[in-house]
């Protein structure tokens, strides 16, 4: 239901999605990056999302409106003073390491793993304000001049070719921390997202996204939002590793050994052939899950670990 919205803390119990492909439209929430690691996410996301009613796949126009996406941003600015945004309109088209500025804040930053475009719309993607955008089918990062504890951005056809974008912000000393954006996976193109980070008590330097499709899912991004500690007013940021009820998986399908979560359209979790199931070998292939290092936190969630993977060759054939 793209109607939906809701607000969470970290240490409350979500609400389970309507729907098995699409997470609540407006969410807060924490997620971890998983045991390796032992470093969660403890701060708070901020996540809407407008999904394009025209199925007519590429050849889609810009969406008129954005209810979901706008409210979701409205939400994340709530908690800073004098958010400062980067636009992208001052940049060439066609760069591919655009330098950023934050007009006000005195931070920039280094954007490499993509191109500047400009609109009109290619293929779903187009910009959010007003004409240019970032567009990758790749993984890409931002590397800021200093130190934030605040970062959001629109994203626009985001997951329509089954790709899964993830979001890790890192520290200084490399530290750091994985959420994976709740974003509708095969739906149709030109849809729209927003998504905002703030964790007060995990400064970070820069921001690293994942696309599990890369060089076959092409996304869009604008608008990109950062804020300093001194501006971001959240005294009661949450600090401990979230916990939810329910079962995990309660959506998807496990391997044999209980490790894995499947998307629950696969059919079956693994075997030589989980590349051909619905969802591709990033929902069906133990493999290709585990390889993403990100942790079933919520009932709903797929695509993602419930333990110590082991590949079992002659069970799985893992890619």
């Amino acid at each position: 239901d793209d109607t939906q919205k809701i607000r969470q803390r970290a240490s409350e119990p979500p609400a389970t999605p309507t729907s098995k492909m699409m997470l609540p439209v407006l969410t807060i929430l924490a997620l971890g990056l998983g045991q390796a690691s032992a470093q969660m996410c403890a701060g708070e996301v901020f996540f809407g999302e407008d999904r394009n009613p025209d199925d007519t796949q590429n050849n889609v126009l810009p969406l008129p409106a954005t209810p979901n996406a706008d409210e979701a941003r409205d939400m994340f600015f709530l908690g800073i003073d004098n958010p400062s945004t980067e636009d992208l309109e001052s940049l060439a088209v066609g760069d591919t390491s655009a330098s950023l500025v934050f007009p006000g804040s005195g931070v920039t930053a280094t954007l490499q793993g993509g191109e500047v475009r400009a609109d009109p719309p290619v293929n779903g993607q187009y910009a959010i304000s007003p004409e240019n955008y970032f567009s990758t089918d790749d993984d890409f990062s931002i590397t800021f001049s200093e130190s934030i504890t605040a970062f959001g951005f629109f994203g626009v056809d985001i997951g329509d070719v089954q790709g899964i974008l993830t979001f890790t912000a890192v520290q200084e000393d490399g530290t750091n921390c994985t959420v994976q954006i709740p974003h509708e996976v095969d739906g149709p193109s030109g849809g729209v997202l927003y998504f905002g980070f703030v964790d007060i008590s995990f400064p970070f330097t820069s921001v690293v996204f994942t696309n599990s499709e890369g060089m076959r899912d092409r996304f869009a991004f604008d608008d990109f939002t950062i804020a300093l500690r001194e501006a971001v007013d959240i005294s009661d940021a949450p600090s401990a590793a979230p916990s939810f009820a329910g079962e995990l998986c309660e959506e998807g399908i496990t391997n044999a050994d209980e490790t894995v979560c499947c998307d629950g359209g696969c059919g079956v979790c693994g075997g030589c052939d989980c590349d051909m199931n619905p969802g591709g070998a990033a929902l069906c292939c133990p493999g290709v899950i585990a390889a993403t290092d990100i942790f079933c936190m919520q009932p709903a969630d797929v695509a993602c670990l419930l333990g110590e993977y082991v590949p079992v060759d002659m069970t799985e054939c893992v890619l």
